[in-house]
């Protein structure tokens, strides 16, 4: 698997596997057959309640912990301690750091936002988190974070997909070093059936999974496709054997409409 090198350093594989909204004995069946189909990075999520799900299947990991890369992310109801949401996570997760750890969504006071970014650097320096981040910011949230803490986070994660592919904020972390992670990075499968990229499928003998994953990479967008299917998890992390031509990465930047699926990070979630 290849990596990028995140700011701060620390080595991300270019996928991920994506953890959100599957449980239980669904959850650790899909992560053991990720990692045998040679992911390398897991992604997942206070909110998600499933670390303890996850961590039982990274015990299974023959590797060492230094080949992995556990995420997670805390729940704006957290932010006022920080240190006691990150520990409960690593320990859910059957580890003793996490390789990032990230704000999940801005939260609607800035000021609670920033105290907490502040605390996840403080668990950077403790050695608790390798790579801090956020996810679902705005331009204008993350540089409040770089006036207040003079650098920038080292990830974000976001909703991007060929129908939503918000250009301006990922030239933005692109400028300043920051990776983008994308989420839903096939649109719950809805962009697998628009007909360019069954046309490209075709093209490339490659299924349309397979084309809008290799079109993130392409853009240097970390994807984190989910699936629970054995045949799946594995033809989605088969994309490192063809290249899309620039033409045609132009052509799926066109599907792009604008909206989005989730909600709106400046109002969500209410009350924090």
């Amino acid at each position: 698997m290849q990596s990028y090198t995140l700011s701060g350093g620390v080595q991300i594989p270019v996928m991920g596997y994506g953890c959100y909204n599957a449980f239980g004995a669904e959850i650790e069946q899909a992560v053991e057959m990720a990692l045998e189909a040679g992911y390398r990075y897991i992604d997942t999520a206070e909110f998600y309640k499933n670390e303890p799900d996850i961590g039982p299947a990274l015990d299974t990991f023959a590797g060492k912990r230094e080949e992995l890369f556990v995420l997670s992310k805390a729940w704006p109801s957290s932010f006022d301690n920080m240190e006691e949401a990150c520990v409960r996570s690593a320990k859910n997760l059957h580890v003793e750091y996490l390789d990032a750890y990230l704000l999940h969504w801005p939260g609607t006071k800035e000021d609670r936002r920033l105290k907490a970014y502040g605390q996840l650097l403080a668990l950077a320096e403790k050695g608790l988190v390798r790579a801090p981040g956020v996810s679902n910011f705005s331009i204008e949230q993350l540089e409040r974070v770089k006036a207040e803490y003079g650098a920038y986070p080292a990830i974000h994660e976001i909703e991007c997909h060929p129908s939503y592919h918000p250009v301006e904020m990922i030239r933005f972390c692109q400028k300043h070093g920051i990776q983008v992670i994308s989420y839903e990075p096939i649109n719950r499968t809805a962009d697998l059936s628009l007909a360019p990229v069954l046309q490209l499928a075709e093209k490339y003998e490659h299924t349309p999974a397979q084309i809008v994953l290799r079109w993130h990479i392409q853009h240097d967008q970390l994807p984190i496709p989910k699936s629970s299917n054995e045949s799946r998890i594995k033809e989605n992390i088969a994309v490192f054997d063809f290249e899309l031509s620039k033409e045609d990465m132009a052509l799926l930047d066109t599907l792009d409409t604008g909206k989005r699926n989730g909600l709106d990070p400046m109002a969500f979630p209410p009350g924090f």
